[in-house]
């Protein structure tokens, strides 16, 4: 049965039976969709939401995973005011300073690989070796080298330099220095991995054109190849940002763990020593909340200003 429309008569917007049909269809169409993503969001929020939530309260709390008693800003006042903060931040500031070192020399491996250097094919595969490794049996393998009776006091004391040899975890500057030789192995290959996506993505002619005008490698590399690289470089920073801020502690739990003293524990391995050692789940969250926003805020900044130098065209 169709309905009519006699003359003079007006109808009203919306109100046509297939418009109806399809508003119908409209609300069903979104149901369906919301019915769909229900189960994901429901999974988010169980394994993401409410333990960012309940970390926030708690670092408001005196909490020993049982009993829970109000203090306030007292967990913050405790962080900031005996300033161990400022000892944690610095193991993470010394990773973070080293980031630009790897980057380069994963940016020039990334080249040379890309160029079909001799043997780049087995290099390649040498280089991501490592990634392949967990932290924990990078770390186990880099306490057993640079033990006193390890690899390399006796690799020293083999070409006479015995004299140099040392316990390399007993002192804080030499516990740096293994550490960030054991980041370095790691990150090595996949910062050749992204870089290596980069230049495939890069037309070889602007290369080329640069070659022809004489321009000499170091100066193709830091004058061409580096600003073309923007979002590699951009994505290769804020990935080890996040990793030198919160994921150090299988590297540091089974190199240092956080000797001599404590003068190798970084933010993520206070978070566990408080929580897992001490039992002051409270102070732990409270260590936890400036970590998330000390992270957040760095990562904003450099994606801000890798899309500011975008936008101007790498000037």
């Amino acid at each position: 049965m169709t309905e009519t429309v006699t003359a003079g008569q007006r109808v009203a917007p919306g109100t046509t039976p297939v418009r109806r049909a399809r508003s119908r269809r409209r609300r069903r169409d979104t149901l369906i969709g919301l019915l769909s993503v229900l189960p994901a969001l429901v999974l988010v929020a169980a394994l993401m939401w409410y333990p960012l939530v309940t970390t926030v309260y708690h670092g408001f709390t005196d909490w020993d995973g049982v009993v829970t008693k109000w203090v306030g800003l007292d967990n913050y006042r405790q962080l900031f005011g005996d300033g161990d903060i400022w000892q944690y931040l610095r193991t993470n500031l010394v990773f973070f300073l080293s980031i630009p070192v790897i980057l380069v020399i994963s940016l020039v491996v990334a080249v040379l690989l890309h160029e079909q250097t001799p043997g780049a094919r087995f290099f390649r595969s040498v280089y991501y070796l490592p990634c392949m490794l967990s932290v924990a049996v990078v770390g186990l393998l880099m306490r057993s080298m640079f033990a006193p009776d390890g690899m390399a006091n006796r690799s020293l004391s083999a070409v006479g330099l015995g004299g140099l040899a040392t316990d390399w975890l007993a002192y804080t500057v030499t516990s740096f220095l293994v550490l960030i030789l054991a980041f370095y192995w790691q990150t090595l290959g996949q910062g050749a991995l992204i870089f290596l996506a980069g230049l495939s993505a890069m037309p070889s002619s602007v290369v080329e054109a640069a070659q022809v005008d004489g321009a000499g490698w170091w100066r193709r590399l830091f004058r061409i190849v580096l600003p073309m690289q923007t979002p590699a470089i951009s994505y290769f920073l804020v990935t080890n940002t996040a990793y030198v801020f919160v994921g150090l502690f299988s590297l540091i739990f089974t190199v240092t763990r956080g000797g001599p003293g404590s003068t190798t524990v970084p933010l993520d391995y206070e978070i566990y020593l408080s929580a897992f050692q001490s039992g002051d789940l409270g102070y732990a969250s409270a260590v936890s909340v400036v970590l998330l926003v000390l992270v957040s805020i760095i990562a904003w900044l450099q994606v801000r200003n890798f899309d500011l130098y975008s936008r101007q065209g790498g000037r």
